[in-house]
């Protein structure tokens, strides 16, 4: 979990060239997101914000009786704190402001990519200029960046999704250098960031943020395992027991009110019907790849299969070469964010199976497997500018690795941008259909993706507050 000394030093600062390279690596890619974001993002509630509306805690915040449990409260056994508490400021300040919670995202998403960069110049500056460093981290951000997963960029609600990345990345830096350094200064930062990652902005993905933490110590305490000191396990402890504590306060009486009471993972299903939930997950990683659409209209489920089989060795094979190349010295970050990829797609099949076999290429899940996929390449870059050269198979296999994730990441880049013009008009639809919610029909309101009657009270509650689409509308309208 920690970089060396010898492998840790580089030169702090940057040239004005490798500043530019670095700049565009991020822009371009950035600058893409932001305006696919920008000119497809509805400004309507739609989704789940619908329930958080009509019996919500939104509906609390409006009659002014709010209180912590509301804000609290679970959604099939999922906290969002976080998302819960900047509604109720947008809704104070903003008017419920849909549009701007949205572009929020890729504001997040730049965090992550900068937080990843650290670790990225880090683990390759020994062998490469800042300028190369720079120039090479372009490979990562068009994969961050990437429109694959749309479902994450384009409603309030897709906040959720991208919420937990940054933070759950800052607190593993941030513990990785308190439990290895054990300095008081790191203290405060590997207390609060864990705490705001699990209670706050944890999210979905907080089930898979736990045990990609607790892989990571293991492997780098059996990497290490000669020369930790009594002190290093005297944090691993302290650290571990306030994990727990983190984890126990999110799960105590996590179904007690939940908006969905009936939800649950069913694991039987999966041990059930081993071979169509292995497809299942199988699918999830393909789509990581080729997103859903794309799949839809180019590929049968079977080859979208095919290819999350080719994904996963992919990653065995990344895996196999971070630690025969000893790059655990310098940054156990890419094992992390792989780790974290697998428990995240694993979780999701025992929670979702149950909806269909295809259900699992959703776009909404590929916020979390893109940083798989990020890490995937980092790696393989590691390997490609090592002093000792991979051998040609290696190095063909690798190329091939690169030329199917950004072959298939251009096609669904392609097919995207294509159904672009298309989603636009669906919101702009929906929007037409808020302004005459009483006169809707259910068919019209189930467009919004919820039960049509929660629809159209959630909507009328909201007209009634003057909030959303409707803080411009006439009161007497």
């Amino acid at each position: 979990m920690v970089t060396t000394e010898k492998h840790g030093r580089h030169s702090s600062g940057m040239s004005l060239k490798a500043r530019i390279y670095l700049a565009l690596s991020l822009f371009i890619p950035f600058a893409m997101i932001f305006i696919y974001v920008w000119i497809t993002a509805t400004d309507l509630a739609f989704r789940d914000d619908i329930y958080l509306i009509k019996g919500g805690f939104i509906e609390s915040y409006c009659k002014g009786s709010l209180t912590f449990a509301d804000l609290w409260r679970p959604s099939a056994g999922i906290r969002f704190l976080g998302y819960n508490i900047l509604q109720v400021a947008n809704i104070k300040w903003f008017s419920m402001n849909s549009k701007l919670i949205v572009l929020m995202i890729p504001f997040l998403m730049l965090a992550s990519a900068l937080l990843i960069y650290r670790d990225y110049r880090k683990s390759l500056a020994p062998e490469r200029s800042p300028q190369f460093i720079a120039a090479t981290f372009l490979v990562l951000t068009l994969i961050i960046f990437n429109i694959i997963q749309w479902e994450g960029l384009t409603f309030p609600f897709s906040l959720v999704f991208q919420f937990p990345v940054p933070f759950f990345i800052a607190s593993f830096i941030c513990l990785e250098l308190f439990l290895t350094k054990g300095e008081a200064k790191y203290w405060p930062a590997a207390l609060i960031l864990p705490a705001l990652a699990v209670l706050v902005f944890g999210g979905s993905s907080f089930i898979a943020f736990a045990p990609a933490l607790g892989a990571t110590c293991i492997c780098y305490i059996l990497t290490r395992c000669n020369s930790l000191t009594k002190e290093f396990w005297l944090r691993v402890v302290v650290m571990g027991v306030f994990l727990a504590m983190l984890v126990f306060l999110y799960m105590y009486k996590i179904h007690y009110n939940d908006y969905f009471p009936n939800s649950s993972y069913r694991v039987a299903e999966v041990f059930a019907r081993p071979l169509e939930a292995l497809k299942f997950l199988l699918a999830a990683f393909g789509a990581s790849v080729v997103g859903v659409d794309a799949a839809n209209a180019h590929f049968s489920f079977r080859t979208t299969v095919v290819l999350g089989i080719a994904v996963v060795l992919l990653y065995a094979l990344a895996l196999v070469l971070f630690f025969r190349s000893r790059m655990y010295e310098r940054t156990y970050l890419p094992f992390f964010l792989i780790t974290q990829t697998f428990f995240y797609l694993a979780f999701m099949t025992m929670g979702r199976f149950i909806y269909g076999i295809e259900y699992g290429m959703a776009s909404r899940y590929t916020c979390v497997s893109i940083y798989g996929l990020a890490a995937l390449t980092w790696i393989f870059i590691f390997i490609l500018v090592q002093p000792l050269r991979p051998n040609a198979l290696l190095k063909s296999t690798i190329c091939a690795g690169f030329v199917m994730i950004f072959a298939g990441l251009l096609l669904t880049t392609v097919v995207e941008w294509r159904i672009q013009p298309d989603r636009k008009i669906y919101f702009e639809q929906i929007n037409a259909i808020a302004m005459r919610v009483d006169t809707a029909t259910p068919e019209e309101l189930a467009k919004f993706e919820e039960r049509p009657e929660l629809v159209r009270d959630s909507l009328r509650l909201l007209r009634e507050h003057r909030l959303n689409a409707y803080c411009a509308v006439p009161a007497d309208s």
